[in-house]
């Protein structure tokens, strides 16, 4: 074996298989390297999801001029929000009931200056509002009617309106002592009832009454006619789902997009992985190429040697071994330099992500190790069949 490698190697040029060696080093590096922090980022966008985008997205369709000449309607049908419910990304879908009737607010209080002003009542499911409260409760006897309203309206007044006015600001707690009635009111009459602020929402921007209240309250005062709920709440199992906003963006629907932060992030994140891949893909496809006209350069070359070897009674596996024996040594070298390489930038990516209080793999995942031996287990199987060919070629 031995001085068949001398016989075959010698005067042969190691530059193009150096060439070889380097190009496919650096795609499998780009590869494993953009695979391992594409996995790392993932699943920090997972564990910071309350951070990035909450689980509870609230629709609506846009708003557009034929609506404003009551040539449209803005409401959800059933059939879309079937359709809407069957879609991967949502757990659960539910419409906002709306009052069906006229509701105003206003104070009678010698503490607090009389105030008056038209109201809208919402109500969906409890376990969609992020605001619990043992107030949260609605008693036909007691007639008390618990209200939350969103935390942008206090802010809106507590931070412009007020400061812009000269009123002074007021705190939750003070807004949530202040009793005030609510009048609604019937086809025929109306009743004033109690109510009082139990909370402020972060999630949903609008104000919230309990829902077997405003069942009720529609049975008995609502005349309006029906329309279709013109908000929806979803709970997505995947808020950073892309698809989340493809869906959005085809059916002409609305929301928060601030709140669908992490989901552009992700796609911003998966087109750059992409790239890094397809960037990878044809650096290996090339070193690849390098590495099979490299070795075939160098049969031909030798291509007098292997035919007296043959004479001679080797056979042209025993012939190939040298230059199979060599390919091997450089994939396991390429494969070996390639992850500890993305090791390296793993564990500094990590250092890097702790200042930051995230918290990413300081190690290799282990899919890492099954592509690594994957892709070098097709490309040494691809030239150690050329090489096979090409001696047989030549022994014959």
């Amino acid at each position: 074996m031995r001085l068949i490698y001398q016989i075959l190697w010698k005067d042969h040029s190691r530059t193009h298989l150096l060439g070889a060696f380097l190009g496919t080093l650096a795609g499998f590096v780009l590869l494993l390297a953009g695979i391992q922090f594409y996995i790392d980022i993932k699943s920090v966008l997972a564990e910071n999801r309350d951070l990035l985008d909450p689980e509870y997205i609230v629709i609506n369709k846009k708003v557009n001029i034929g609506q404003t000449l009551g040539l449209g309607r803005s409401g959800f049908t059933e059939d879309e929000i079937k359709e809407l419910s069957e879609q991967a990304f949502a757990d659960q879908v539910e419409p906002f009931l709306s009052n069906e009737f006229p509701v105003s607010g206003y104070t009678e209080n010698e503490r607090f200056p009389d105030f008056y002003t038209e109201l809208f009542f919402e109500a969906i499911p409890d376990e969609f509002i992020d605001v619990k409260s043992d107030e949260w409760v609605w008693d036909p006897e007691l007639g008390n009617i618990p209200v939350i309203i969103p935390q942008d309206y206090l802010n809106l007044y507590n931070f412009g309106f007020a400061p812009s006015q000269g009123l002074p600001q007021i705190p939750k707690g003070v807004l949530s002592m202040i009793n005030f009635k609510l009048r609604l009111r019937g086809k025929y009459g109306f009743d004033d009832y109690n109510g009082q602020i139990v909370g402020f929402s972060n999630r949903i921007h609008s104000i919230l009454v309990p829902l077997d209240f405003l069942t009720w309250a529609n049975e008995k005062y609502g005349y309006f006619d029906k329309s279709n709920p013109s908000q929806l709440i979803v709970v997505s199992k995947d808020p950073t789902d892309p698809s989340i906003i493809r869906f959005l963006e085809e059916k002409g629907y609305d929301t928060i997009r601030e709140k669908l932060k992490s989901s552009r992030m992700n796609i911003i994140l998966k087109l750059i992985i992409s790239f890094l891949v397809v960037v990878a893909a044809i650096i290996i496809g090339l070193a690849f190429l390098v590495f099979l006209l490299s070795l075939q350069l160098m049969i031909s070359r030798s291509s007098d040697k292997i035919k007296k070897l043959n004479k001679l009674g080797f056979h042209y596996r025993e012939i190939s071994r040298p230059y199979i024996l060599l390919l091997l040594v450089l994939m396991i070298a390429v494969t070996g330099l390639s992850l500890l390489v993305t090791s390296l930038l793993a564990n500094k990516f990590h250092g890097m992500t702790l200042e930051w209080s995230l918290n990413t793999s300081s190690s290799l995942h282990g899919i890492l190790f099954g592509i690594s031996l994957g892709l070098v287990a097709l490309i040494s199987l691809a030239n150690i069949t050329a090489i096979l060919i090409s001696t047989k070629k030549l022994c014959k």
